[in-house]
């Protein structure tokens, strides 16, 4: 049986029936069985892409033939979940980053069992990139995380909305300052609107990856009324098994600020 489905600029996943006369509309999905047909043309939009992603996150056992008419997304066909997840994500945050002026330039891979500048990187965070238990539930994996690796990490959750919400701040962060009493949950209330769709981004590949994730590059921040520029690193440590419901997924991620050695958000 074959369906088909398109998304369409806002992320709303239309049916081939009601997609009837809204035009080319940015994202095609064509399902056959096992074998799924996804095409992106040009102009696809943020919101298209991340609505992909979490599309593709509830198919199990299945090819992927990616069409792309975006110049740096290349078209090929996926055995390995993990690399389209990643490649369409890449796709999605150089999308957001080339529209925000600068603020932010990064670029998203697999974490390296042993990273070139492992000696630049605080001993907790290469510690907890090695942790095996991404694969777990999620109370056996939070169980299997001791202080020492999670002390300068931020816990996230997702609600219904699939919206993050924050349940952990690092102990050291820096930026952006908060108070203590602050309600944690909100994370626009801790940080810029832009800060959260960028996290919420890297987030959201990172759950649908399924392994720890290297985010590195640059990142402005205002500080004291003057944005000055930081080259960072972060870990993204997805906890996200098959046997759980995504509103138990959680997100742990070490951002860490490689010249200051201080972490942030």
């Amino acid at each position: 049986m074959r369906v088909t489905l398109f998304i369409d600029t806002k992320g709303i996943v239309h049916s081939d029936s009601s997609a009837t006369g809204k035009g080319r509309l940015p994202v095609r999905i064509e399902k056959q069985n096992k074998k799924i047909h996804i095409l992106i043309r040009k102009g696809v939009t943020v919101t298209a892409l991340l609505s992909l992603i979490k599309h593709m996150r509830l198919l199990r056992d299945i090819s992927i033939d990616l069409t792309s008419e975006v110049d740096s997304l290349s078209s090929a066909a996926y055995q390995i979940p993990a690399s389209r997840y990643l490649h369409i994500g890449q796709l999605c945050m150089d999308l957001f980053e080339k529209s925000h002026d600068g603020q932010f330039f990064s670029h998203i891979t697999y974490w390296e069992e042993q990273p070139e500048d492992q000696d630049q990187l605080p001993p907790e965070m290469t510690a907890l990139s090695m942790l095996k238990v991404s694969h777990l539930d999620t109370p056996t994996a939070l169980s299997g995380l001791s202080q020492k690796h999670t002390a300068n990490a931020a816990f996230f959750r997702f609600n219904r909305e699939q919206e993050l919400m924050l349940v952990k701040r690092p102990e050291n962060m820096v930026w952006p300052p908060a108070d203590e009493d602050e309600e944690l949950a909100d994370v626009i209330a801790i940080a810029e609107r832009d800060y959260y769709e960028w996290l919420l981004i890297a987030g959201q590949i990172a759950l649908a990856v399924g392994t720890g994730l290297r985010q590195f590059g640059h990142i402005q921040i205002d500080s004291e009324g003057a944005r000055t520029v930081h080259p960072f690193v972060k870990l993204l440590f997805p906890i996200a098994s098959l046997v759980e419901k995504p509103k138990n997924y959680r997100l742990i991620t070490v951002t860490y600020l490689i010249h200051q050695k201080a972490f942030i958000l």
